[in-house]
């Protein structure tokens, strides 16, 4: 009893509040009319706790992203909070105004006393209508604007301009989202009774979380997939995609070092390096080229002089090495390198004179990731990366040039000509192995040439010119091989992979959640600056690791050409966001116009 009292009274206050506010009005201005729409739902506790959530969590996740230095983490954070946003807050918010304004003002006949003040339905059913996608657009502005203020604040004003671009599309984003679940949920509240409305939203507030998940579980299924190609190789269906997908970005830009990258790529590809091939004396003599081209190989030759190397072991199956030479001798030694990569002061100096821009990008991202990459390994990358020594050891050899020399030799080996002997390529890789990493081959070895090694042999620049080969090469060779070659279509792999890519491909035409996240995902892209290769690995680079399993993004199928070759443009094969867009433009004029047809013939 005391409740139906109670809103018996809000009743009657609320219909006070309505004559005094539009009574003395014969025409209702569209104005006034909204404002004493907005002024009623101040009424409302619901409003002002879903408003100061909307702050409370947009500050909190500026903050976040100010604490968070990476930005593929500040990507993957922030994708969550959107998700969170739009599904969860707005989608309360929007549900519940709506049912504030088209369902609860019914019923306390606040609706019914408007339209007897010369107000027609179709202006009163506008103002609503505008006065909620004006208060869903505030908070979104609001949202965008606290986000971008905290960041800033806690970065010092040190802005990341990822961010603002970021938070741009995202307002752009929750605007279009917002005003198809606006239309969508004024339709089915003038279609269905507010419980089966309230149904049908919990339905789609789940929808929205799972939309993306029959997609994310046939990509789980194709990482077991292989294919065959018609030359007898053989490669997991993901490393086609990384092949593909690493293409594009390295041409796009979309990736760490763009200039250099760029540059190293498409010169593996126009030589058509291939990884069985890579180490051939022609593919090292273009790549020598490569880098030269670049000045960063000093082409004079450089002699490297070593005294006093104490024997401890020498070749025993080389003939040519004196027999009288034994452990703990001394010798002389001098290195002649008809090649050598430039220091890294003399790159800094390179940098300052070039002139032509593109090779002075280059050059500028050259020295950035031998920096990074020493910072890695704590200045260890000889150590680290020892391996990668050999394709670039230019040694000049003869006894003139390149030799070792016995201190105080005996008068019979002086007699018999044994104090010198010319070092081979091979006896370097011996002491350098031994000295580095302990590796006790078949060759010279030394107790005491770690300065020799560590110093006199170690290239900066040429050890991360390496590493950043070996960066590509895999991708590149991978790309030629796929393109120069048919696909065989004959594996159960491959059948099966293009019957679940036709079923997605079917489902994805109705799956317009997982399309309008597209929309927003396709735009944002990802935090290019973080898009680069595991320093702990060779050729691995992580191209989705920026991906969140709930939103949909554009997913391409592998299209074959006429003679069953990988398309090269294979990558623009998914159904683009405008599509979807153009679909729920539609639907939601749809029901713009049946809600206010409803609305217009609707008994009060």
């Amino acid at each position: 009893m005391a409740e139906q009292n109670y809103e018996k009274n809000k009743t009657k206050i609320l219909q006070n509040f309505i004559k005094e506010e539009l009574i003395k009005y014969r025409r209702i201005p569209f104005a006034k009319l909204m404002k004493f729409s907005f002024k009623s739902l101040l009424k409302e506790k619901l409003f002002y706790i879903l408003n100061l959530a909307t702050i409370v969590i947009s500050i909190l996740i500026g903050i976040i992203l100010a604490f968070v230095k990476s930005g593929s983490s500040q990507v993957v954070i922030f994708n969550f909070y959107i998700l969170f946003f739009v599904c969860c807050l707005m989608f309360v918010f929007i549900l519940r105004m709506i049912q504030f304004f088209f369902n609860k003002n019914f019923e306390d006949k606040t609706t019914y006393i408007v339209l007897t003040n010369q107000v027609s339905r179709t202006k009163f059913f506008i103002a609503q209508y505008l006065l909620i996608i004006l208060i869903c657009a505030v908070n979104i502005l609001m949202s965008f604007v606290f986000i971008n203020v905290f960041y800033a604040a806690f970065t010092l004003l040190d802005y990341d301009e990822f961010i603002l671009r970021m938070t741009s599309i995202y307002v752009i984003y929750c605007l279009l989202a917002t005003f198809f679940l606006i239309n969508f949920i004024t339709f089915l509240i003038f279609i269905f009774t507010l419980q089966t409305t309230t149904i049908i939203c919990t339905l789609l507030l789940a929808l929205s979380f799972i939309a993306n998940i029959p997609m994310s579980f046939i990509k789980a299924n194709e990482k077991s997939y292989y294919v065959q190609f018609t030359n007898g190789d053989i490669f997991q269906l993901n490393d086609i995609y990384d092949a593909y997908s690493l293409y594009d970005h390295v041409n796009d830009g979309n990736i760490k070092y763009p200039h250099l990258s760029k540059y190293i790529y498409n010169y593996f590809l126009s030589k058509e390096m291939v990884v069985d091939q890579f180490h051939n004396s022609a593919n090292i003599n273009y790549r020598t080229q490569m880098w030269k081209d670049l000045g960063l190989i000093n082409s004079n030759p450089v002699v490297i002089t070593e005294t006093n190397l104490n024997l401890f072991t020498k070749p025993l199956r080389d003939i040519s090495v004196p027999n009288s030479w034994k452990n703990s001798d001394e010798f002389n030694i001098q290195i002649t390198l008809k090649d050598t990569f430039i220091t890294n002061e003399q790159l800094n100096k390179l940098i300052k004179k070039t002139v032509d821009q593109n090779t002075k990008n280059i050059l500028v991202e050259f020295r950035s990731f031998t920096n990074e990459i020493n910072k890695y390994f704590n200045n260890e990358l000889q150590f680290e990366k020892y391996d990668l020594f050999y394709d670039f050891l230019f040694l000049d050899s003869g006894i003139e040039k390149s030799y070792l020399e016995k201190l105080n030799p005996t008068d019979r080996e002086v007699e018999e000509n044994k104090v010198k002997y010319a070092l081979k390529k091979q006896d370097v890789v011996s002491f350098y192995e031994y000295s580095i990493a302990g590796i006790r081959n078949d060759g010279f070895r030394f107790t005491n040439a770690n300065d020799l090694v560590k110093k006199q042999l170690n290239f900066n620049l040429m050890y991360s010119a390496r590493v950043i080969e070996e960066y590509f090469i895999k991708y590149s060779s991978n790309y030629i091989i796929m393109t120069s070659n048919a696909v065989s279509k004959t594996s159960a792999d491959w059948n099966t992979y293009i019957k679940g890519r036709s079923m997605m491909r079917g489902l994805s035409y109705f799956n317009l959640y997982s399309g309008l996240w597209m929309a927003y995902t396709k735009n944002l892209g990802f935090y290019n600056n973080d898009i680069w290769f595991s320093p702990n690995s060779f050729s691995k680079i992580y191209l989705e690791d920026q991906k969140n399993l709930f939103l949909g993004y554009p997913e391409y199928d592998i299209e074959l050409t006429s003679n069953n070759k990988i398309e090269k443009n294979t990558t623009s094969n998914y159904l683009k966001p405008w599509y979807y867009l153009v679909i729920l433009f539609a639907i939601s004029i749809l029901s713009f116009s049946i809600a206010l047809y409803k609305f217009r013939k609707f008994d009060f």
